[in-house]
């Protein structure tokens, strides 16, 4: 899950890099103030441009990430349960047979007969790699909503402490409005970022989840009633 984050934030942060420098441990500088004496200058101010905001990325127009996908594919693969493994083999070594059912059938067979392992356990492995899944993607929502607030949050902060200046210092007018307007282009830029992963991400839990959705209704049939009620 790491090279995921890592992917994450450096979307977002290559995205703001050129204007904004991240360091957690530099205090923020408070806006400066004029002079008491200073007169405004006598001109009369332009609002400054605004970017139009990036469209958000919909996770159905998403294609899944290849990386996304693999990575999530190794963290259920992590999973303790090794019946499903073991049904994989032998259901892939059985590609000849041309239903699905019977092949899945001929498959748990074998994997009784030389690992005595069951339809209900093959089940049981298949729902916690599901439970794995869906702690990768409670992590993964959990990081982007923290590198939202590191990268965009100080952005926004400093467009804040700009209008501020601004109001001021009217000499200064022209130079802080271009440097707003490029703070939120490169924040509307950075937000795309995060939003495209996300929507990736999104995507490719979707092909993973269907994956093991599709292998658990197929054992489904194969339950013993009594095992599969409990």
């Amino acid at each position: 899950m790491k090279d995921i984050f890592d992917k994450l934030k450096d979307a977002g942060r290559d995205a703001l890099g050129t204007f904004v420098e991240f360091d957690p441990e530099a205090p923020q500088a408070a806006p400066q103030r004029a002079p008491a004496h200073a007169a405004p200058a006598d001109v009369t101010l332009a609002a400054a441009p605004r970017p139009a905001p990036a469209a958000p990325v919909a996770a159905g127009s998403a294609a899944p990430d290849p990386e996304f996908v693999q990575q999530l594919q190794a963290a259920v693969g992590a999973s303790g349960k090794a019946a499903y493994g073991q049904f994989r083999t032998l259901f892939g070594a059985l590609s000849a047979v041309p239903d699905d059912t019977q092949r899945a059938t001929l498959a748990l067979a074998a994997a009784q007969a030389s690992h005595g392992v069951t339809a209900q356990q093959v089940a049981e492995a298949i729902d916690d790699r599901l439970r794995i899944l869906a702690g990768e993607r409670t992590a993964f929502q959990k990081a982007v909503g923290d590198e939202t607030e590191a990268t965009i949050g100080g952005a926004q902060k400093e467009i804040d402490a700009a209008r501020t200046a601004i109001a001021k210092k009217a000499e200064e007018i022209r130079e802080l409005q271009a440097r707003q307007a490029e703070l939120e282009a490169s924040l509307a830029q950075a937000r795309a970022s995060i939003d495209g992963n996300s929507a990736r991400f999104d995507a490719s839990y979707a092909v993973v989840e269907a994956e093991l959705a599709a292998e658990r209704a197929r054992i489904a049939p194969l339950i013993p009633p009594a095992a599969g009620a409990r």
